[in-house]
């Protein structure tokens, strides 16, 4: 096979990830919850293939991620794609200058955005309409565990993008 049809099959195997990612997380269909803690699976994704592409083709992948999960989430109003671009854009960058591209550093990096993210979401949708108390059980209860289980799902994905960065021509 030459050197282009391979680039061009990974970038759709690529794209055909992120696309069935997204709907299996909007359609339910794997919808992992523990105690109410769910995952959005997007972002450990996201994560693995940040860890092996430029920040230029992460951002890309961040942002176009965001706003399949805008288009799908009422009243977010560009929340995913900007902060999914940043996320891809952060992760490119610094697992090229601070970290290396092992496991330990995949899951710290992993667990730091899905932090991030959830925590940003609380502060954005939940703090201000929910009153302080339920604002705050909210966080303790729903969104750090869910920024946990979230991290958790870097490692399949990690996995897959480190065989596919062996394979690439």
């Amino acid at each position: 096979m030459t050197k282009n049809v391979k680039k061009a099959l990974l970038f759709a195997f690529d794209v055909m990830l992120f696309f069935i990612i997204s709907l299996l997380h909007y359609s339910d269909f794997l919808d992992f919850k523990i105690f109410g803690a769910g995952t959005t699976l997007l972002i450990p994704l996201l994560v693995a293939f940040s860890m092996n592409h430029s920040p230029l083709t992460a951002a890309m992948a961040g942002m176009l991620s965001g706003f399949i999960m805008d288009s799908s989430a009422h009243g977010t109003y560009c929340f995913n794609a900007i902060l999914l671009l940043l996320i891809g854009t952060f992760v490119s960058v610094s697992s090229s200058t601070l970290f290396n591209k092992n496991l330990p550093s995949a899951v710290v990096i992993s667990l730091i955005c899905s932090v991030m993210y959830y925590l940003l979401q609380w502060a954005i949708f939940h703090t201000f309409s929910e009153g302080i108390t339920n604002g705050l059980s909210f966080l303790l209860e729903i969104s750090l565990p869910s920024a946990v289980l979230t991290a958790l799902f870097i490692f399949p994905f990690y996995f897959l993008y480190k065989y596919i960065d062996r394979i690439k021509p």
